[in-house]
């Protein structure tokens, strides 16, 4: 993608580079998190991997707006080191602030907390949390 003046240079460099894409591997501590938007128009699978407590690697893999795919790849560099409690609480106006997304591609930043707060859902539960 081009110099575009529709965005800016933190969600073009987060577009053309991909940082945090793909997914993580192995069993251990490994939660992964699917959401779609209702319109079709974003999907977003998030990968996990946790260790004492905490989100240690954080991957992406989704389809959508540039906007979209910045947020996604903001919020695997966001979630390394939350807590399960700061999964389940994260809002996506913090990926919309971060990048200055336009108010008119704010509906599938949803997709992100669904994404975030399934994974939470999904955490390995006190046994992770305890090592």
């Amino acid at each position: 993608m081009h110099a575009d003046a529709r965005y800016g240079a933190e969600v073009l460099r987060r577009f053309r580079e991909l940082p945090g894409a793909g997914e993580v591997t192995g069993d251990e501590g490994v939660i992964t998190a699917r959401a779609d938007a209702a319109d079709d128009g974003a999907r977003v699978v998030l990968s996990l991997r946790t260790a004492r407590g905490v989100v240690v690697e954080a991957r992406f893999r989704a389809y959508g707006c540039p906007y979209f795919i910045a947020a996604a790849s903001w919020l695997t560099e966001r979630l390394r080191g939350a807590s399960r409690n700061e999964l389940a609480e994260w809002d996506w106006r913090e990926a919309a602030d971060a990048l200055e997304i336009p108010p008119s591609r704010f509906g599938r930043l949803i997709t992100l907390q669904d994404a975030a707060r399934a994974a939470a859902a999904a955490w390995p539960g006190e046994i992770a949390a305890a090592v």
